[in-house]
């Protein structure tokens, strides 16, 4: 090991630490702004193992913002079947395919690894230039008056200063950079263990299909990872819960072999299936953990730093990928000069609430669960019947299916009553209320056939004009846009075709806004709506955008 020699310091407007998909997406965002960042991480690849296989319809319309949505879809599968063994007979088919709901393109939960989400979002990363600088981690940090003290070691030993104006932790339950920052990471750990793994399994399973067992204590998850006899299982043993709440506790892993794993899938599987050819296994407990603040002075949390919780919805990696959309736009808009910095306390009054209510849900879904796949006789009977005669024909109905799925994609999460968002004069009786996020329509724009979140994915706050292009004072918007700008992209809705106009001839898009005649919809860069209000007078609009935003401010 070569001695710590300390190399020059280097100055940038964001450090961020840790390269997973909360990182990566941050990353990302701050490149399209063109923000002077690094993003380090002292692992020497990325993640090759499954883990997370799950993204959420709104995870997918953030990636589709980088141009990543459909391209990781194509490597996926947007449609599966849960097969439910409770028994001896035919398992319980239940379909987890799309759901009828129009306002987003990607109406589904998208079944694909980790590995491959990370894959997609690390080509953006490098098709924009900047790479990620792997074995270098954090040591120590230090904020000073207008910046922070970041020291890291590189894989030779050599330390190297360098100072920033933000650190963005991204760098998972372990997090270096929370524990430096003094932030107490409240809650507990439930008391089963789980085993996780990529093997190669016979038996009783049904092919391209999620195979859940439960035919004695504990349960048994088979995902399949492509190959017809490769899959992920993940494993829990039937333990009556009672959930720790020692605040020392880690979030530890431990090795885990083979013959460990099988036992642990026969008391579910009753000996049915029969593991070989791990690719890797881990032993792990489950954890409920939210940070008591995202942001500490110039130092900000995201993803697992901030919050662990159970898999239960497959809720964790999206909504560190939605932390991190909810961040960079406001880290590069301050950094730019281009946003006042109290933008930046808006991250902790929006994003902590989701994680809390995220927490408190996954805590209360998972402990029914494990208590009712640890309990035997009488409840093992119940919970069969309850399967075939409940819980199957609940799921085909199209209603309760598209009342889960606006919970677990995540469309539905709001920033209403926060200080950064603001219902104007007019008030509108319909449509999404400021704080929520934009709904996707089909439009058309210059002849072609495009979507209205697809129009408006440039890098700027966007000001949608509903109603006749006719009926806008022409004055007024030249004005707006002479005030602000490179801050500020500006468009047209009209039902009817005029020059330059988005054209929303099927009325979709108007429906979806609530609007009847004439509106005025302010979108932030992250999606959500910033303000609204009906009518054509601009001065509402323009006074929020100078409460928050610098005047006649350009990107250097």
């Amino acid at each position: 090991m070569t001695a710590n020699v300390e190399a020059a310091a280097s100055t940038v407007d964001v450090l961020i630490v840790g390269a997973g998909p909360t990182g990566l997406t941050l990353a990302c965002q701050l490149a399209r702004f063109g923000v002077r960042f690094r993003i380090v991480d002292k692992q020497s690849d990325r993640a090759r193992e499954s883990r997370a296989l799950g993204v959420q319809a709104r995870s997918l319309e953030i990636l589709q913002t980088l141009g990543l949505g459909e391209a990781l879809a194509v490597r996926g599968r947007t449609t599966t079947r849960l097969m439910f063994h409770v028994d001896r007979d035919a398992p319980v088919a239940i379909d987890l395919g799309a759901v009828p709901r129009k306002d987003t393109r990607f109406p589904y939960i998208l079944f694909v690894s980790q590995s491959d989400t990370e894959a997609v979002l690390g080509g953006c990363l490098e098709a924009a230039g900047v790479p990620v600088e792997r074995r270098v981690e954090l040591v120590r940090l230090q904020e000073e008056p207008a910046s922070v003290a970041c020291v890291l070691r590189h894989a030779d030993g050599r330390e190297e200063t360098v100072h920033t104006s933000y650190v963005a932790g991204c760098d998972g339950a372990h997090s270096t950079v929370r524990k430096a920052a003094g932030i107490a990471f409240e809650g507990g750990a439930y008391p089963q263990t789980f085993a996780l793994g990529d093997v190669e399994a016979d038996g009783d399973l049904v092919p391209q299909s999620l195979n859940a067992f439960a035919r004695g204590r504990g349960v048994a998850m088979f995902f399949p990872l492509g190959h017809p006899r490769t899959w992920r299982v993940m494993a829990m043993e039937g333990v009556v819960p009672r959930p720790s709440t020692n605040a020392h506790d880690t979030v530890a892993t431990e090795e885990l072999s083979l013959e460990e794993l099988q036992a642990m899938v026969d008391v579910p599987a009753g000996g049915a299936v029969r593991l070989h050819d791990p690719a890797w296994l881990t032993r792990f407990r489950l954890h409920h953990r939210q940070a008591v603040t995202y942001r500490q002075g110039r130092v900000f949390l995201a993803g697992d730093a901030a919050h662990i919780h159970s898999p239960v919805g497959a809720q964790g990696m999206n909504t560190g990928i939605q932390d991190a959309w909810n961040l960079g736009w406001k880290l590069a808009l301050v950094s730019r000069g281009l946003a006042d910095p109290r933008l930046l306390d808006s991250y902790q009054s929006e994003r902590w609430p989701v994680g809390r209510t995220l927490l408190n849900a996954t805590d209360r879904v998972f402990s029914l669960f494990a208590r009712a796949a640890a309990s035997g006789g009488w409840v093992t009977w119940l919970r069969r019947v309850m399967i075939r005669r409940v819980v199957a024909p609940a799921v085909s109905s199209p209603r309760l299916r598209a009342v889960a799925f606006h919970l677990v994609s995540q469309l539905g999460v709001t920033y209403r009553e926060t200080s950064g968002v603001i219902d104007g004069e007019p008030t509108m009786a319909n449509g999404p209320r400021a704080g929520d996020r934009l709904p996707d329509a089909p439009i058309v724009r210059d002849g072609q056939h495009t979507w209205l979140q697809q129009a408006l994915d440039s890098p700027h706050l966007h000001l949608l004009l509903c109603g006749p292009t006719s009926g806008w004072n022409a004055r007024e918007v030249l004005r707006l846009a002479d005030r602000f700008p490179e801050l500020l992209a500006i468009h047209h809705l009209d039902r009817e075709p005029a020059s330059g106009a988005l054209v929303d001839a099927g009325g979709e898009a108007f429906s979806r806004l609530g609007v009847e005649e004439t509106a005025v919809y302010l979108i932030r860069p992250d999606g959500h709506i910033a303000f609204r209000c009906g009518g054509t007078a601009l001065n509402g609009v323009e006074r929020f955008l100078a409460t928050w935003f610098a005047a006649r401010a350009a990107l250097q």
